[in-house]
């Protein structure tokens, strides 16, 4: 065989191999998540007398037909999408229970006060971008929170490298990575622990 009908046939069989892993692989899925539960033992939160708040549930900033805890796609290299991936409890859930808890550890009641504590997840966005040997599993978020009249503003970035193709509890482990260490920055904020 010719070296011309060898490559016409390799990638030939290159394109339908492609193809079969781009059909079959393309799937939306959902990484189910867990609140972990306060590490910061309260922080400065701690040094203020207990207090009973209002802690409302919080909110999340979506875009147009944007579905309640879809937080990005997972992706392969060329930047192909291989489907959405939804977080469950979403985001904003996420978070609300995550201050709660940082609150709580603080020993301050969650059930009802006369300081209303709310919340506004301005970002919560999934990207896996891949090179041929590794995919960077990122989550970029940004919290929102007001306690009374003070309003404070928390972000991260979250990375996880992996070598094999980013699972639905690697995602589910990374969120609640970044939604606890958010959480621990808000414990650890002494303008909060001031408007508590």
């Amino acid at each position: 065989m010719g070296m011309f009908k060898w490559i016409a046939r390799y990638l030939a069989t290159l394109a339908a191999l492609i193809g079969l892993v781009s059909c079959a692989g393309v799937q939306d899925t959902t990484a189910n998540a867990s609140v972990q539960s306060a590490s910061s033992g309260g922080g400065v939160l701690s040094s203020v007398s207990p207090r009973a708040l209002n802690v409302q549930p919080f909110t999340m900033v979506r875009g147009v037909g944007v579905l309640p805890g879809r937080i990005g796609e997972r992706t392969t290299v060329g930047d192909v999408t291989m489907g959405y991936v939804t977080l469950n409890p979403a985001p904003e859930t996420l978070f609300t229970e995550a201050i709660k808890s940082e609150l709580s550890a603080a020993g301050h009641s969650v059930a009802g006060g006369p300081t209303t504590v709310t919340g506004v997840v301005e970002k919560f966005a999934l990207s896996t971008p891949a090179t041929a040997t590794y995919w960077d599993v990122t989550i970029d978020a940004a919290l929102k929170v007001s306690v009374g009249s003070t309003t404070r503003s928390y972000s991260d970035i979250c990375v996880s490298r992996t070598y094999v193709w980013p699972s639905d509890k690697m995602i589910a482990d990374l969120s609640s990575k970044c939604v606890s260490g958010i959480a621990r920055k808000f414990a650890g904020d002494r303008s909060i622990a001031n408007a508590l």
